[in-house]
This record gives C-alpha cells, structure tokens and sequence, in this order.
C-alpha cells in the first residue's frame, strides 16, 4: 500500500513537473504545449507501469530452491597425511 501510494505520488510530481515547462511555453507555440501535454501523460502512465511491474517483484515471493537445512552434524575426523 505504501508503495503504491508513493508510485501515485511521483507521477503526480512528474505532471507538476510537465505543468511548469507547459506554463513557461508561450501561448503561441501550440504544437510544442500539445505535445509537453501529450508527454505529460505519457510519461506519468509509463512511470505508473513500469512501478507497478517493480512493486509486483520486490513483493513477489522468491522461488528459489534452498536446499533441506541440516538437521544433524557430525564429528569428522581428519587423518593425518599419509607419508
């Protein structure tokens, strides 16, 4: 949950952000305010997918096969070397 919130958080700051450079565009420059607005967008819903797909991994659980733990030890003796 805490991930996810913070994944919504930063694309907003990612629109906020495309927001400052679309409000620095002269009104009449349309095409270059149309597509920071299209990018705004863009950007925020890859942000929010590529997110969404790194939470899911971190979340998921490993399939790594361990092997059995070792229930008893024992003594090993070691001889000594053979002349």
């Amino acid at each position: 949950m805490l991930f996810t919130l913070g994944l919504l958080l930063l694309c907003v700051l990612w629109g906020l952000l495309c927001m400052r450079v679309y409000t620095l565009i002269s009104r009449e420059n349309t095409l270059q305010r149309r597509l920071i607005a299209i990018g705004s967008g863009l950007g925020a819903g890859l942000i929010y997918v590529v997110g969404s797909i790194l939470i899911s991994l971190v979340n998921a659980p490993s399939t790594v096969d361990l092997p059995p733990p070792v229930e008893k030890v024992e003594a090993v003796k070691i001889s000594p070397k053979a002349k």
